[in-house]
């Protein structure tokens, strides 16, 4: 986006406080000026005054990283004031349930999807679909999380010839899994040596109520 300046929307809980902090610096290292940091509370209901101090802010982006039903709420706020600026997150703005609860106010917004039911790739659509038959509605990236975590444990106590705690943790840091080894997966995936996940992930738009995968990003250490 060539952004210079940002204004940063978040939830004043733990997710939120991760997250901002870790976008903060972020900016820091590629010198992009944050014209408002906006905290906001888990449950708040009006978002009046931040919309008018991210208008204020007059930055080149707004970055929101806030629970589904916040995020909703100022999207809609936003539209009814007719903020211009350009909204982007990351997986949680860009979730199917804020996409419903904001209607056409999500219709342009941007970011990145660490897990989406729309991604394309084969194993996932199949999942979608047989899900969304099964349930009436589509998952979003928390049900593939639940879905695939259990054939995570299956995997790994299978490979480790039964469960114990801690061969599991031991045998999951610094692990490489194929989706042709693990179907259940649905997606490559690699652990580090502190536990945390690295996979592809994706860029996308959301427009007439869609998402729309813009981009299929690299596994980071690949």
């Amino acid at each position: 986006m060539k952004a210079k300046s940002v204004v940063v929307v978040w939830v004043n809980n733990d997710y939120g406080k991760g997250g901002h902090d870790n976008f903060i610096t972020e900016m820091k290292k590629h010198n992009i000026k944050v014209a408002a940091d906006l905290s906001t509370e888990q449950g708040q209901a009006d978002f009046a005054s931040d919309v008018i101090k991210a208008k204020q802010a007059g930055a080149d982006a707004v970055f929101i990283y806030c629970n589904e039903e916040e995020s909703a709420r100022f999207l809609r706020e936003a539209k009814a004031q007719g903020l211009a600026t350009p909204i982007v997150g990351d997986t949680t703005l860009l979730s199917q349930k804020v996409v419903e609860l904001a209607g056409d106010a999500a219709n342009g917004i941007r970011g990145h999807l660490g897990l989406t039911a729309d991604a394309p790739i084969p194993a996932v659509q199949a999942f979608t679909a047989k899900f969304t038959k099964r349930f009436g509605y589509k998952p979003d990236h928390n049900g593939i999380k639940g879905y695939t975590a259990i054939y995570l444990i299956k995997y790994v106590t299978e490979k480790n010839g039964g469960f114990d705690r801690q061969k599991f943790a031991d045998t999951l840091h610094s692990l490489n899994v194929t989706a042709a080894e693990a179907p259940g997966l649905l997606m490559d995936a690699s652990w580090d040596k502190n536990g945390d996940i690295d996979r592809q992930s994706f860029l996308a738009e959301v427009s007439g109520g869609q998402q729309k995968i813009t981009a299929i990003l690299p596994k980071l250490g690949h």
